[in-house]
């Protein structure tokens, strides 16, 4: 019995948001084989599946630089100050 789904799929693409400063993991990601199909994590694979192991590193990766990529935005001074002196 074939137990496959998008998750561990080498071509699916899982889609996150930015909600209050964090970017988190939605039920939701789409195939880069068939295009922008939208494809659910644990929907069961199609017969373009090719399995890629989970990379342990990435997510925390991908989290550590987009907090620091956040902080980075957030300290850079795009605005003038203002002054509150009359």
């Amino acid at each position: 019995m074939n137990n496959t789904t998008c998750k561990t799929c080498g071509h699916f693409r899982q889609h996150y948001i930015l909600s209050e400063g964090k970017f988190l993991r939605i039920f939701c990601g789409h195939c880069t084989f068939s295009g922008s199909k939208t494809r659910k994590p644990f929907a069961k694979a199609c017969e373009h599946y090719e399995f890629a192991p989970a990379d342990v590193d990435a997510f925390a990766t991908k989290e550590y630089l987009t907090k620091e990529l956040l902080q980075y935005v957030l300290h850079l001074e795009l605005l003038p100050e203002i002054d509150d002196a009359p």
